[in-house]
C-alpha cells in the first residue's frame, strides 16, 4: 500500500465537507448577506470560508457575524 493511497475514512471524510459545502450554498441561494453569514455560521464555517463561498470579503463577514453575536 502506498502512503499516498487515502483509506476509507478520509474518503468519507472529503466526501463530507463537499456535501456541507453543496449544502452551505444551496441554502443561501437568494439570501441578504447577513442571511447567508447566518445560515454558513450555523452549519459549522469559519469566516474564512465564508467568503470564499459567498465572496464576501472576509473583512465584511466578520463584521456581520460581530453584529449577530450582539
Amino acid at each position: 500500500m502506498h502512503k499516498e493511497e487515502k483509506t476509507e475514512k478520509q474518503h468519507l471524510a472529503e466526501i463530507n465537507l463537499k456535501l456541507n459545502k453543496l449544502i452551505g450554498v444551496t441554502a443561501i441561494s437568494g439570501k441578504s448577506k447577513e442571511e447567508q453569514v447566518k445560515i454558513l455560521v450555523a452549519l459549522g464555517f469559519s469566516n474564512s470560508e465564508i467568503s470564499n463561498l459567498t465572496a464576501i470579503p472576509k473583512g465584511t463577514v466578520d463584521v456581520i457575524r460581530a453584529k449577530q453575536k450582539k
